[in-house]
């Protein structure tokens, strides 16, 4: 039997060898982009000429290992889905009380898509190599006075024209209540969006063009909380028969999320049919609210998925796009 020193030193030369094989792995360790783990994201190929063009809404998560995982739900022209239910009546809120419709999809996460990859963060640009061969890369900047990332589109090899986004360290489950989304300034949460339309001439028939605007308010300012106390409603170009109503809501029942949906319609297209909520090709926006490191709430990151349902026109009456409402 060895002396109980010799077994001391046995021991502690393992131990200084588990110590040194474990360091570099340590050492290896990915600093989150600018230090944020949850970003969300909305990212499209909009192509003016095109009629499939496409737009996907994500919930990128990082790791400290250099690994992240993509939550993803997409719509595309390709694939005409309907206007679907979140489940949620908004009454007493938008001079018309109407449950709330969102892009089909949008309202369960069993409908979402997932991929995962590596990343790097270099000078300022995170770079995302994903499993399925495709890679993306995106320009970062601090906001919120550090407590909140930006994200721009820079480069991907997937024939994404516009994307942005924002990140921090809320969890996906850190939902903001309505009340407090009513109780923002308004005046300062900017619209920025790139939205595919067209525009019909008797002679040329439809022309698509992408609409883009940044840095005006966004159109509802004024929004009244619903009985249920989820959702939100709105109203512009206001009179007693005639105007646009709006809703934001959770795109399900369930709780703590942060997916919303927001939509809108002229009454007078729901009057035309004989309806009180409009069952045509309303507006379907869905949206991730964008939370800082603090639990503040600054607006969200989405995409419209209008797709043609009630016309003839096809692809050419659909409405598809990104933006983000942030403030």
């Amino acid at each position: 039997m060895r002396p109980f020193s010799a077994r001391t030193t046995a021991i502690s030369a393992m131990t200084l060898l588990v110590v040194s094989v474990a360091a570099p792995a340590h050492a290896r360790a990915t600093p989150l982009p600018l230090g944020k783990a949850n970003y969300a994201m909305a990212i499209g190929s909009l192509d003016a000429d095109s009629t499939e063009n496409w737009v996907r809404l994500a919930q990128y998560t990082f790791a400290g290992d250099g690994k992240v995982v993509q939550q993803y739900w997409q719509w595309s022209q390709r694939v005409h889905v309907p206007r679907t239910s979140t489940g949620i009546t908004a009454q007493d809120c938008a001079g018309r009380d109407c449950t709330v419709l969102t892009a089909a999809g949008w309202e369960t996460a069993d409908a979402s898509q997932t991929l995962r990859g590596t990343y790097t963060t270099k000078n300022g640009t995170l770079t995302i190599n994903w499993s399925n061969d495709h890679d993306e890369s995106w320009k970062l900047s601090t906001a919120s006075a550090g407590k909140l990332a930006a994200a721009e589109l820079a480069g991907n090899d997937f024939d994404a024209t516009h994307g942005f986004g924002n990140g921090s360290n809320a969890r996906w489950t850190q939902r903001i209540p309505a009340s407090v989304v009513k109780a923002a300034d308004w005046t300062k949460m900017k619209h920025r969006y790139a939205l595919w339309k067209t525009a019909y001439d008797p002679d040329l028939g439809y022309e698509g063009y992408v609409d883009q605007g940044d840095g005006e308010p966004f159109w509802a300012r004024e929004w009244h909380i619903c009985t249920d106390k989820r959702c939100l409603g709105a109203k512009t170009n206001a009179s007693a028969t005639i105007h646009t109503a709006y809703y934001i809501a959770p795109a399900n029942a369930a709780p703590a999320h942060r997916r919303d949906t927001l939509w809108h319609w002229h009454t007078e297209l729901a009057d035309a049919r004989g309806e009180i909520c409009y069952t045509g090709n309303s507006h379907v926006k869905p949206m991730i609210q964008v939370v800082d490191d603090d639990g503040r709430f600054h607006g969200w990151v989405g995409v419209e998925a209008s797709l043609n349902q009630t016309t003839q026109a096809g692809p050419n009456d659909d409405d598809i796009g990104v933006f983000h409402i942030i403030g």
